[in-house]
């Protein structure tokens, strides 16, 4: 798969300040544990950088969270991440903004990091009963996938 192709299914990638370049950002208003975090004061959700605030905001940054999230639903998916994953060959951040969907959605980011051995990935989520449930089954993540519970309160 080219690497434009890869780019346009998967909607683009996030270019982070924090991380050595890229992640997948996906809209903070479809987090499912955050989204009802966000109503709860002192919780890392209240204020969360990446809602509405900062460079979150603009409406490009908007528009491409959304693809993202739609890009989701795309039997390419799996194969198009790869590419760039393995093309771009620098540790990579699942999430900088936004949250794993459901279960499906971390199997295939698991099966991504299988097919990317060589690049370390991390994955901070909130939503425990999807990795809890990931983890009944397949028992363990790949060696690169590090997986982060993330604290509810500041």
């Amino acid at each position: 798969m080219l690497i434009k192709e890869a780019w346009a299914i998967v909607g683009g990638l996030s270019d982070c300040t924090k991380m050595p370049k890229y992640s997948y950002g996906l809209p903070t208003n479809d987090c499912k544990v955050g989204s009802n975090l966000r109503k709860v004061s002192g919780s890392v959700c209240a204020k969360c950088y990446a809602h509405e605030r900062g460079h979150y905001q603009y409406d490009n940054g908007k528009q491409a969270r959304e693809r993202r999230l739609k890009s989701l639903e795309d039997p390419r998916w799996i194969e198009a991440m790869t590419t760039l994953i393995n093309h771009y060959k620098m540790p990579f951040r699942w999430h900088d903004s936004g949250d794993l969907q459901s279960l499906l959605h971390l199997i295939m980011i698991v099966e991504v990091a299988k097919r990317t051995p060589d690049v370390q990935q991390w994955l901070p989520t909130k939503e425990k009963r999807i990795v809890k449930s990931f983890l009944d089954v397949f028992k363990k993540f790949p060696p690169n996938l590090n997986v982060q519970m993330s604290g509810y309160m500041v």
